[in-house]
């Protein structure tokens, strides 16, 4: 119990845990066969953490939208555990995305009617395939 309780206090400290060492705790906390508040605590974090480390690890390996790339990299970034493998690369890959958005919004006229500006675009396409 004491050690999950300087887990807890310590959480949010620059060197958070990993998810390897808050099953431990738990494991070691379910051999005493004892229900305490902080397990419960415990026990939700771990959950957490292992539900976005899922999801994480899945979006990292496939396409996925930009809104879910930016919860997914939100999410793990109020994670009160270390997740850095997965989350810097979600976050390279959340950067790539915004600098591919803003260099689009840089061609893309916004005064011009889009489907036009879409069409001359498709056009030039073409006759570079030519």
């Amino acid at each position: 119990r004491r050690r999950i309780t300087v887990w807890n206090e310590a959480r949010n400290q620059e060197n958070p845990q990993n998810i390897k060492f808050i099953s431990t705790l738990i494991k070691q906390a379910n051999k005493i066969d004892l229900a305490f508040p902080e397990l419960f605590t415990l026990t939700g974090v771990h959950k957490k953490a292992e539900e976005w480390m899922d999801r994480a690890s899945i979006a990292v390996r496939t396409t996925i939208s930009f809104e879910e790339l930016e919860s997914l990299v939100s999410v793990g970034e109020s994670l009160p555990l270390n997740v850095s493998d997965v989350l810097e690369k979600l976050q390279n890959r959340l950067k790539q995305a915004q600098e591919w958005i803003m260099r689009l919004e840089e061609i893309v006229p916004k005064s011009e009617d889009h489907l036009m500006w879409l069409r001359r675009f498709r056009n030039a396409l073409e006759d570079g395939e030519k």
